[in-house]
């Protein structure tokens, strides 16, 4: 197993960041700009989210220290709870931490895989804490790798 003190340092392979620069030109298309690009301490996400800054520079670029915390994901679903409601916004992290964060939003049972998000995939969640949330956008990689042959 991994050390956690060293997956806390990985960084983002050149192949990954190239391959994150071409899927991000046509998400432009179709994402909203986001008013705060939220990401995790862990080195890769930071640079990730730098990538993403480059492409929305209007956003701010905010760390959030705990978001990288597997254990507890719900603190996450607490944080959002408190973001504006009109504002839109983009998260940075890794798995298995988000499919348990997205699951919560969406009402989905914890103990249950229902949704597993890929590393370089897009997903979008419309509405609020209090309202509930509904998925408009979910984009593997495999389908945003084919949007970029087109």
């Amino acid at each position: 197993m991994e050390d956690p003190d060293q997956d806390m340092l990985r960084e983002l392979t050149l192949k990954g960041a190239k391959q994150f620069r071409l899927q991000l030109k046509p998400m432009k298309r179709v994402l909203p700009i986001p008013d705060v690009i939220f990401c995790s301490p862990l080195t890769r996400s930071i640079q990730t989210a730098e990538l993403v800054w480059q492409n929305w520079p209007t956003a701010d670029l905010e760390l959030i220290a705990d978001l990288h915390l597997l254990e507890d994901p719900h603190r996450l679903v607490e944080y959002i709870s408190f973001l504006p409601q009109e504002g839109t916004y983009c998260f940075v992290g890794h798995e298995p931490h988000f499919s348990s964060v997205i699951g919560a939003l969406l009402g989905l049972h914890p103990e249950h895989d229902f949704l597993r998000f890929k590393k370089g995939g897009y997903l979008m969640l419309e509405g609020s804490f209090w309202e509930g949330f509904m998925m408009t956008v979910f984009l593997p990689p495999l389908a945003i790798r084919a949007l970029t042959h087109d």
